[in-house]
């Protein structure tokens, strides 16, 4: 059974095997949870007992779906970096955070040459307006020294795979 060891977590084999099952694709279908307890080998209740777990011990955050964001029009992508004070940054990463169109906020070391510790991910149908985006994040929180990096390309995009 799962236990804390040592302020860790301690999994059993078949949470393993739940988490790694949910790691790749739900099945669409009326009774998604009952066909992954049923590739698992489990009863639908301990599968669900089991998610409940995981998202009471912070494990799942949550499940949803994940659009192909340039499918629907989401085309622009720009990674913003800020120049933050460390001790302003917990403030301004919650502002920045509860946006919606921000899809990562990070806290970074800055680096000799490049003072840049805050990192926002955003998201828009146009340069343009990832621009006005970041112009609004920057009014919001005052901080003014800031830099758009624009995706070219996508090399990768996949969710971490853990088990």
């Amino acid at each position: 059974m799962s236990g804390n060891v040592n302020g860790h977590i301690e999994l059993s084999a078949t949470d393993r095997l739940i988490i790694s099952r949910l790691q790749g694709d739900v099945p669409i279908a009326p009774d998604p949870y009952q066909l992954i307890a049923d590739d698992l080998g489990i009863s639908l209740e301990h599968l669900l007992e089991r998610l409940a777990w995981f998202k009471d011990q912070g494990i799942l955050k949550r499940l949803a779906a994940i659009p192909r964001h340039q499918n629907i029009g989401f085309t622009a992508n720009a990674m913003v970096v800020w120049n933050v004070p460390d001790e302003d940054a917990a403030r301004v990463g919650k502002l920045f955070a509860a946006e919606a169109y921000v899809s990562h906020c990070y806290q970074r070391s800055a680096l000799p040459g490049f003072p840049y510790s805050v990192y926002t991910m955003i998201h828009a149908r146009s340069e343009a307006e990832c621009i006005a985006l970041a112009q609004g994040l920057s009014q919001l929180t005052g901080v003014f020294d800031y830099q758009l990096l624009f995706s070219v390309k996508e090399f990768k995009k996949s969710s971490m795979r853990y088990y």
